[in-house]
């Protein structure tokens, strides 16, 4: 999964590109891994609560897609996959095709 491979300076990026005030702060990212909530929700997706200008929202980082993305700008999805793509290159897009 090509999710689990992001770098926080990524994830940062991906959460500003696709603020749509541009007022972005990042609280928190993280797995659960660590953690006495690793047994109620075992995931290796990054879960990012980000603050924007007065909403605080938390989102979860899949490979193709963002979900809860309800103060994000349009096309996020897309920009998304851009990103992605211009990360993890051909390997991310021919698989994205076999899935979609």
């Amino acid at each position: 999964m090509f999710f689990e491979k992001l770098t926080e300076e990524q994830i940062r990026e991906v959460m500003n590109v696709i603020s749509d005030d541009g007022e972005l702060t990042i609280l928190k990212i993280r797995t659960y891994d660590q953690s006495f909530e690793d047994a109620v929700a075992v995931s290796n997706v990054p879960e990012v609560t980000a603050k924007f200008r007065e909403d605080i929202e938390t989102y979860q980082l899949y490979d193709y897609n963002i979900r809860g993305k309800n103060r994000a700008g349009a096309g996020s999805d897309y920009v998304y996959r851009s990103l992605m793509y211009k990360w993890f290159g051909d390997e991310y897009a021919i698989k994205y095709l076999l899935e979609f």
